[in-house]
């Protein structure tokens, strides 16, 4: 039935049929060479690419030493008013701004110290899981495309790649990271894919 809709829709002018899909799309290279992966990333997939990142942020003796210097900042930023020799009312009411900064500076301190209860969450939300990821892999380098944003980066931008059984995460040269499950992979497609990660990106 879908295929007779199509063809009616056509020969009535109420469809233009599809584009063919050719190497223009991927800036002058064979499709072949490319492997198009598109797929909408699931909270548990995002998740773990968080927790098992190999970077110096996850490493557990650095949390411990974050939060042990964000619990002191918080005590000391508690205690600045009796420093100057006032409450916090009394300090409020003469530095208000000065107030504003050490309060802040101490919920973020607290919040630090408690492990960033919700950050999960939070970081679900800001990666946007609702909305489709096209990665385009190939022997030049790495297009992400993520709703209207679109980046064209180089392997020289990357610094690393991990796998697990279930993803690959891809560590640019900063923060940001790009997550690839392995479901989304098109069929046949996977050993190609793993061979351009050994050749271009070092293995953690």
């Amino acid at each position: 039935m879908d295929g007779l809709a199509t063809k009616l829709a056509k020969e009535s002018g109420l469809a233009s049929p599809a584009a063919p899909q050719g190497a223009n799309e991927y800036n002058g290279l064979d499709p072949r060479e490319v492997v198009d992966i598109r797929f909408f990333l699931k909270p548990e997939e995002l998740d773990e690419a968080t927790a098992v990142r190999k970077v110096k942020s996850n490493e557990q003796s650095h949390k411990v030493l974050m939060r042990t210097i964000c619990g002191v900042g918080a005590v000391y930023c508690a205690f600045v008013p009796y420093l100057h020799g006032a409450t916090w009312p009394m300090y409020w009411n003469n530095r208000p701004g000065s107030a504003l900064f050490w309060g802040f500076l101490m919920i973020g301190d607290i919040y630090v110290a408690l492990g960033q209860p919700g950050m999960a969450k939070l970081n679900r939300a800001a990666n946007r899981l609702n909305v489709e990821r096209r990665i385009c892999v190939s022997h030049r380098g790495i297009d992400v495309t993520h709703g209207r944003l679109r980046q064209q980066k180089q392997w020289s931008d990357f610094s690393f790649f991990q796998e697990t059984p279930t993803i690959y995460l891809l560590q640019t040269n900063s923060a940001m990271f790009w997550t690839i499950p392995k479901r989304a992979i098109p069929g046949g497609r996977g050993d190609q894919l793993e061979t351009l990660l050994k050749a271009k990106l070092q293995r953690r």
